[in-house]
């Protein structure tokens, strides 16, 4: 038997009485497992709880079994609609990466930590999202340099992004002879991306707009298209970004 802790990202109806779990797993990152009968049980799993599990092991790449569950902590509740979209949004970013199990437990501390940091947060959540963003391309070794131009070198801050999600500063923009390639920045989102490592210090004074929703999201979208060469959708980063139109 196995004894583990994670958190329940998805719950999948199995039968009558039976449920799989999508856990993930702070040794192993994504597992599934089958927890037959607990539908019919007074206490339901929490999508979102965090379990110490005792964990039958699969034979071969099957299901692990569960036999017991005790509740650790509950992140199902959070103060508004728009944060618990932006709690479902960094769960499916994890979600869609492949984790090796020597990787797991830093994957599991970051969204551990960042649906904590988000139970106390009412308002601006997509910032503290962004700022998960870039720790997880951080922890997958392409941590893009946000200040830097990638043309001069400099680190003036981005005044536009390529298709790419290259960054180069006001000068170079200036002189670049294909505009449409780039996507320019306003004040604001140069502030924003400029920030972010630090943003929970600037939660009060940033309230980013409808257009720097859209243009940052795409940012990020395109990077990690550009440096995986796959392209990543987040259906729940559409849900949360129609809180700031």
């Amino acid at each position: 038997m196995n004894k583990s802790i994670g958190i329940i990202l998805g719950l999948i109806p199995y039968s009558e009485s039976s449920q799989i779990l999508k856990v993930f797993n702070a040794e192993k990152a994504q597992i599934s497992v089958i927890a037959k009968g607990w539908r019919k049980k007074q206490e339901p799993l929490l999508r979102f709880g965090e379990y110490e599990f005792n964990l039958f092991e699969p034979k071969e790449e099957g299901l692990y079994i569960l036999k017991e569950a005790g509740l650790l902590q509950d992140f199902s509740q959070y103060p508004s609609t728009s944060t618990w979209a932006a709690a479902e949004a960094g769960a499916e970013l994890l979600s869609k990466i492949l984790i090796s199990a020597s990787e797991a437990g830093e994957y599991y501390a970051l969204l551990h930590n960042y649906l904590s940091y988000l139970q106390k947060l009412e308002n601006n959540a997509i910032l503290i999202f962004w700022r998960l963003f870039l720790r997880v391309f951080k922890l997958m070794g392409i941590n893009p340099e946000l200040n830097k131009c990638s043309i001069c070198g400099s680190d003036d801050g981005p005044a536009a992004f390529s298709g790419a999600s290259e960054t180069i500063c006001k000068s170079c923009f200036s002189q670049v002879i294909n505009r449409d390639y780039y996507v320019a920045l306003s004040l604001e989102e140069r502030n924003i991306l400029s920030l972010l490592p630090e943003i929970g210090k600037h939660l009060d004074s940033i309230i980013p707009d409808a257009e720097a929703v859209n243009k940052l999201n795409a940012f990020f979208l395109a990077y990690y298209s550009a440096q995986q060469k796959q392209t990543l959708k987040l259906k729940s980063l559409s849900v949360l970004s129609q809180f700031y139109h």
